[in-house]
């Protein structure tokens, strides 16, 4: 039982160093976000998608030893929460740093999120002024083009000088 919870330690610790760089990545962007720097915020994608196949190795890997504590314990694998899992262990060894690990990745976790929600307000911000700035163009392009022709004509109605016909 022992080795599964310090597996399930490490696993946890991986997981919260992961999601510290993608953290890390995450701040990066904001910046480069704001400066409209295109190409790093490319190469900020490509590292982000790096780790996060990372994390989401570590995290089936974290699933299944869960679900092997849940064997040992007695207890359905679907209900075994990090949170139930301290309860149950704590007279051992192991207790005080499950939970302290469980903290650390949850407070990553939630900044990340904050982090990822500004970037998110940040793009659509970006994405809203170049379809404002597309659409004035655009409207400035059509109002004032003296070659447009803004009357209507009539079938055999002369256009102008030089639609006749000769």
């Amino acid at each position: 039982m022992a080795g599964l919870i310090n597996e399930l330690l490490n696993i946890l610790k991986d997981q919260t160093k992961s999601y510290d760089e993608l953290l890390v990545l995450s701040r990066e962007k904001r910046r480069v976000i704001i400066e409209n720097d295109v190409d790093m915020l490319s190469k900020i994608t490509q590292a982000e998608n790096s780790i996060i196949g990372q994390t989401q190795k570590a995290e089936n890997r974290r699933i299944e030893v869960m679900g092997d504590i849940a064997t040992v314990l007695g207890q359905n694998k679907d209900e075994l929460t990090l949170t139930k899992l301290a309860e149950l262990i704590k007279d051992q060894d192991e207790h005080d740093e499950l939970v302290a690990s469980g903290k650390a990745l949850k407070a990553t976790l939630d900044e990340l999120k904050s982090e990822n929600d500004r970037n998110s307000v940040l793009i659509q911000s970006s994405l809203d002024y170049i379809d404002f700035t597309v659409n004035l163009v655009r409207q400035a392009a059509t109002a004032s083009d003296p070659y447009i022709n803004q009357r209507k004509s009539t079938p055999g109605e002369d256009k102008g000088f030089f639609d006749k016909s000769r």
